[in-house]
């Protein structure tokens, strides 16, 4: 394990630190383990490759060498209802750090409430995960994302891809942590002083649906409508078909095209 400490710190992560590992079982369960070990704000767990990465809803997540898995360990003092934006926050980070080092004609966008498209096929993660510890007066909460750099898995219900498949040649997974570290302590600190209405303006600006029939996969049933955007806490708006707007507020969203097909 290796050490970073940054040279340039920001004023509201300067406590950032990052712990470098050639292997973990996952980067958010080592940051969960720093978090009850006494670790501090601002700590940053990257990984070269997970035995046990998950993805949302506990699904697995492929962790091949050569691919980007680092989760970020945080305590902002927010209040908890609004800790759920720092997904759309991570995702902006993300976007950015890779906007630099895509050839042209390559497109990148958000996918409602935590995916990376390239060219319509899904790039990368986030895992929002918060939690308590005896020890803490504020909620802990772990960003971890993951970006497809050198492979991606295949027969996924949502197409995969990687920077590889779209002609990024010799740009290392650790090239893009350090963009996407950068990237994330600016939007971190608009996120904390001016709240998320920064955050949601540049989300939207890069979102995937909007203006598309989609299907919102929920527990209770599927529904379908055309995709509006995101309302100021983060939920998903889709219009109905009576021109009634309707809330997502957790789910899974699909084109409705991809689901006949």
């Amino acid at each position: 394990m290796a050490a970073l400490k940054h040279k340039n710190p920001s004023n509201l992560l300067n406590d950032y630190h990052l712990l470098s590992f050639d292997s973990l079982d996952s980067t958010n369960e080592e940051a969960k383990r720093l978090a009850k070990g006494g670790g501090s704000h601002g700590a940053v767990v990257w990984a070269k490759q997970q035995s046990a990465g998950k993805g949302r809803m506990g699904r697995d997540w492929v962790s091949s060498e050569g691919n980007l898995f680092v989760s970020l360990l945080l305590q902002p003092e927010k209040p908890l209802a609004e800790i759920s934006q720092l997904s759309f926050v991570a995702a902006v980070a993300t976007i950015e750090s890779l906007e630099g080092v895509l050839p042209q004609g390559n497109r990148l966008q958000c996918k409602w409430p935590n995916d990376i498209i390239l060219n319509d096929r899904k790039l990368g993660g986030i895992l929002l995960e918060s939690f308590k510890t005896e020890s803490s007066t504020n909620p802990w909460v772990i960003v971890g994302v993951g970006v497809n750099v050198e492979s991606c898995p295949k027969g996924t219900e949502f197409p995969a891809t990687c920077l590889k498949d779209a002609g990024v040649e010799l740009v290392s997974a650790k090239i893009i942590l350090s963009r996407f570290i950068h990237h994330f302590i600016d939007n971190y600190n608009s996120w904390n002083t001016k709240g998320f209405t920064p955050i949601r303006k540049k989300w939207t600006q890069m979102a995937w649906g909007i203006g598309q029939r989609l299907c919102a996969r929920l527990p209770e049933g599927n529904t379908e409508g055309i995709c509006l955007g995101i309302d100021p806490s983060g939920s998903l708006q889709l219009q109905l078909d009576n021109g009634k707007k309707h809330l997502v507020h957790a789910g899974d969203v699909f084109p409705v095209e991809s689901l006949e097909a």
